[in-house]
């Protein structure tokens, strides 16, 4: 039975009154619950003699693995006319019914997850935006070429030259994750590795070899869109296309450019390493869905396209497979980083703190922001706020003033220096009132680790009709109140749920696509598998994640799992693998803040399985204070 603890004591949580807004969110699923229960029943009546027969699983070392990311792509959006490849996929192997990305919902961080198998307080990766200053030294960093910048501001560390700045010995020293990547595992190992496509996540997989120069094409192959290695992969990539915003169609050349490079330089390097015996990895990452929806919004045509795009780099990817007589020996695991919503209304915290008088101004280091579209890292200046108590007062104004606003999701703290939090609350508060701590959202305390994570909400029942397409009206929320601005999203084709709150710039708009919050529609993304070391037409109903993937690969490749790492191997899809008998459990953990005679309640919803927490969904409800929730 799933539990909840209020002010020290516990309740149970099955038999609360269900609140109307989650009674219509119910009747809406009821159809796809029934369906998704009877194909249960199926897959257990079927499935249950397999699974008791079946024994551990002895992965060859000459096996490849090939991880093939679709950015931003939801479940919903896989069907038998937009993606017939990938659809045919899933169900000749495995479908991951319950499948979930990391919090925060965002890019590197995922990316960090599926190449090491840690979150984002493990690997060292938190967002997209980071700033680094509390965790470097300025004086010694303001002498790396390219990086005085992090010493003042967030930088996008979706480029791979900051990444190699970042990992060499003016900064981390080759410690930039936490954890040994998967690509750097398999090169240990004497093998090959591969990794192509989008710049930022690739560089994860293998770094050390990329700023190394690679060694030889013989056991390593990198090209992303900013950097190459080595020489001749160099070489390729000033044959690029471009690629620019303006220009949608131009994101899908460079995303069929670059499966042209897995079909015709990796694949083939991968095979003659597996007929020497040696493990073999090919991670190749595309922009598409994520690029076109973020620009033109979820459904609209452009969007519908790059699903259209994406699947025939697929089956392009298997029909190369097949002419180099290798599809028997390669696991193709297809997976997303993380889902998506439509922009409901954009917001620019930094300066709705300066107009509240919290921050001093939008170029002030007392308060930084670091705006990462669904969700912000904030960081307090320790010169500027010199002790902790000034640190904590700075702290609860901000929480009251953003859990107080329609547009906030669940806020997570940073645990103090003393490490003392308030006396008999539930380990999963944080140290400030209406937060959750922050390793509850995987981020643990570290010198990156940020004072105050805020997600913004999601709605994750609620279509995008009337904010997608150029002629409805578009808001945004600073320093001068909400303004309206021009829509710069695409005409809506096929209405589409989820709608969240952002502060990404004004680069993004009502209607436009976003995604880094803990709503349900950016936490659960696509993952399907098929290949010698998996199932056949099974769908896997327990619980996985990103981080599972990467234990996976570990297992497939017979790779060493690190100890901080989070995953498991999903062994109830594995061939010869075995289920877990552990049963799941609905788990839900919530705060309470009294603000101005009301309350804010906010849930962070969770499945527990195998002694993991799996971060499903999140709710945030503003009612009269002691009402009952």
């Amino acid at each position: 039975m799933c539990r909840r603890e209020r002010h020290g004591q516990s309740e149970d949580w099955t038999a609360r009154i269900v609140p109307a807004q989650r009674e219509s969110r119910m009747k809406k699923k009821r159809p796809q619950l029934i369906a998704r229960a009877a194909l249960m029943i199926v897959t257990a009546t079927f499935g249950v003699g397999l699974r008791c027969r079946a024994g551990a699983a002895t992965p060859s070392k000459s096996r490849i693995v090939l991880l093939m990311v679709w950015d931003g792509l939801r479940p919903d959006l896989v069907n038998e006319q937009d993606t017939p490849n990938l659809y045919a996929l899933e169900n000749r192997g495995v479908r991951f019914e319950h499948h979930h990305a990391i919090f925060p919902t965002v890019t590197m961080v995922n990316a960090a997850a599926l190449a090491t198998g840690g979150e984002a307080g493990t690997s060292g990766i938190l967002g997209d935006m980071m700033y680094f200053a509390p965790a470097l030294e300025a004086d010694k960093i303001q002498s790396v070429p390219g990086l005085a910048q992090a010493t003042d501001e967030p930088i996008d560390i979706e480029n791979s030259h900051y990444l190699a700045a970042l990992d060499g010995s003016g900064a981390f020293n080759g410690r930039l994750l936490s954890l040994d990547a998967i690509g750097t595992q398999v090169q240990r190992a004497g093998g090959y590795a591969a990794a192509i496509g989008k710049r930022g996540p690739t560089f994860l997989f293998d770094g050390q070899a990329v700023e190394g120069g690679g060694g030889s094409a013989a056991n390593y192959f990198f090209v992303a869109d900013d950097m190459a290695a080595p020489s001749d992969a160099a070489a390729a990539l000033a044959t690029a296309p471009p690629m620019n915003r303006g220009d949608l169609s131009s994101v899908g050349a460079r995303d069929a450019w670059f499966a042209q490079l897995v079909t015709e330089r990796a694949l083939p390097a991968a095979k003659r390493a597996a007929a020497e015996g040696r493990p073999a990895l090919v991670v190749f990452w595309q922009h598409n869905p994520d690029l076109i929806q973020h620009v033109a919004g979820l459904g609209t045509a452009p969007a519908i396209d790059a699903l259209h795009q994406s699947d025939a780099n697929l089956g392009r990817i298997e029909s190369a497979l097949s002419a180099l007589g290798i599809a028997d020996a390669t696991d193709l695991i297809v997976v997303s980083d993380h889902g998506f919503a439509t922009i409901r209304l954009e917001i620019s915290l930094g300066d709705l703190l300066v107009a509240a008088g919290i921050k001093k101004s939008a170029q002030s280091t007392d308060v930084v922001v670091a705006s990462n579209g669904g969700y912000d890292l904030l960081y307090l200046s320790r010169q500027s706020l010199a002790s902790e108590e000034a640190r904590r007062l700075a702290l609860v104004r901000i929480t009251d003033f953003a859990a107080a606003q329609e547009w906030c999701g669940p806020i997570f703290s940073k645990a103090p220096s003393t490490g003392v939090k308030r006396a008999g609350m539930p380990d999963y508060l944080g140290w400030i009132p209406g937060t959750f701590a922050e390793d509850v959202g995987g981020i643990r305390d570290s010198p990156r680790a940020p004072d105050l994570v805020v997600s913004f909400r999601e709605l994750p029942e609620t279509d995008n009709r009337g904010l997608t397409g150029p002629e409805n009206p578009a808001f945004a929320l600073g320093a001068h109140g909400q303004e309206a601005v021009r829509n710069l999203s695409y005409q809506l084709i096929r209405p589409t749920e989820g709608l969240v709150y952002s502060d990404a710039g004004s680069r993004f708009t009502t209607g436009m696509g976003m995604h880094g919050a803990a709503g349900l529609r950016e936490i659960h993304n696509f993952c399907a598998a098929e290949g010698p070391g998996f199932r056949r037409g099974f769908t896997d109903a327990d619980p996985t994640s990103n981080v599972d993937v990467a234990a996976t690969i570990r297992e497939l490749l017979h790779l060493q799992h690190p100890a901080d790492a989070s995953g498991r191997v999903m062994s109830e899809a594995l061939a010869n693998g075995t289920a877990s008998t552990a049963p799941a459990h609905q788990i839900t953990m919530t705060t309470y803040l009294p603000l101005q005679g009301g309350e804010v309640v906010t849930e962070l919803r969770f499945t527990r399985f195998d002694g993991r927490d799996y971060l499903d969904d999140s709710d945030v409800t503003h009612a009269a204070l002691g009402s009952a929730p």
